[in-house]
């Protein structure tokens, strides 16, 4: 597990501090890949950590061209704050081959992702605005995306047995 502690509201917004965290993630992610060679890298991540794990995984390669770029077999974006709006995130990452697959889960009733000001949850998301409660497909043939949603879950909702056995199940197949 990777964990970057505490993190204040204002400063996920503060420029410095974010690539801060990106970096650091970039950093353990490049350690681990060093450290099992012949292992997929698979990213389960929560909330913000969607966002640095997104965004780490995205600029690989920007910080060394010699390094490479960071590849990950899975990502799993769980209450995902990730926006689909404000960039073209997922399919230029997903169509560079940074990322095999993405699943994303997220609810309706998750008011953190709901009313966050950075973008919408999920990926595509289910809202295309606040007053929107329709849950969307696959957006993308061509990408191996799954938006796993729901309606009823808050935002802490999906640590349980269940959830994360599904998460096993997806890693492994």
């Amino acid at each position: 597990p990777y964990y970057y502690g505490f993190l204040p509201a204002i400063d996920s917004v503060n420029g410095f501090d974010r690539l801060r965290f990106i970096r650091g993630f970039m950093k353990f992610l490049r350690g681990v890949k060093n450290d099992y060679p012949q292992a997929d890298l698979n990213i389960v991540a929560h909330s913000y950590g969607t966002e640095i794990s997104f965004q780490a995984i995205k600029r690989s390669g920007e910080d060394s061209v010699k390094k490479g770029p960071i590849l990950v077999n899975k990502l799993i974006l769980v209450a995902s704050i990730v926006s689909a709006h404000r960039e073209i995130p997922y399919t230029d990452t997903l169509r560079a081959g940074k990322i095999q697959e993405m699943h994303c889960y997220c609810s309706y009733e998750d008011e953190v992702c709901r009313y966050n000001p950075f973008g919408h949850s999920g990926c595509f998301g289910f809202l295309k605005d606040v007053h929107d409660p329709v849950c969307y497909d696959k957006p993308f043939t061509d990408l191996n995306i799954f938006n796993h949603q729901t309606k009823t879950l808050e935002h802490c909702d999906y640590f349980t047995k269940q959830y994360e056995q599904e998460w096993l199940d997806i890693i492994a197949k």
